[in-house]
């Protein structure tokens, strides 16, 4: 018998050209993801942050959501603004009905501003970049874990944070996270801003 390692077996052939590249080698659709900055400003200066890397202010504005399968709003810090966020995802959910939207934010206090958008949301990732935002998370983490809320909850923890005491058992854990010189984004992300008058 023949070995077959390494052999596309799918026929692109016979399929729209705007579906051929699309396909990953397993025949299935690869996911379109929106980093989306809301805006830059943000509460922390930290000597890492992603942002200093890119030209923010000349990054393509989005206007057209429909197109996503994911869309991840990020900043800045999101959560300065909480009713922008979401104005924002109800944007995005009039041009896109399906897509799943995320928050990546590092503020979780007051705990209540983030409950009221986590209702719009499919899920959050905290990250968690020195040990005072822990005790603020503290606070958050309380509520959902006591709660019936399902959603995708994400922590990414910096090294040297300890989280000792927290009961963790909602959230899926990336430890000892340190910053990526250059911040390359994923795999199949496109990183673009909102706007600045819809904000």
């Amino acid at each position: 018998m023949l070995g077959l390692e390494g052999i596309n077996l799918i026929d692109r052939s016979g399929l729209p050209h705007h579906l051929r590249d699309e396909l990953s080698p397993k025949g299935e659709k690869e996911m379109k993801k929106l980093r989306l900055i809301i805006f830059k400003e943000c509460n922390k200066s930290c000597i890492g942050c992603c942002n200093k890397d890119w030209d923010l202010k000349n990054l393509p504005i989005e206007t057209d959501f429909s197109q996503y399968d994911e869309i991840l709003l990020t900043g800045g810090e999101p959560m300065l603004v909480p009713l922008s966020i979401i104005r924002t995802i109800k944007r995005i959910r009039h041009a896109n009905k399906t897509a799943k939207i995320y928050l990546y934010t590092a503020k979780t206090y007051p705990p209540l501003d983030l409950l009221s958008v986590l209702n719009f949301l499919d899920g959050i990732t905290v990250t968690l970049h020195e040990q005072w935002d822990v005790e603020e998370f503290r606070f958050f983490n309380n509520i959902i874990t006591g709660s019936e809320i399902t959603k995708s909850f994400r922590l990414n923890i910096f090294k040297g944070i300890d989280i000792k005491n927290l009961n963790l058992s909602k959230w899926i854990i990336k430890n000892n996270m340190t910053w990526i010189k250059n911040c390359p984004l994923p795999k199949g992300e496109v990183l673009k801003r909102l706007d600045e008058k819809l904000i």
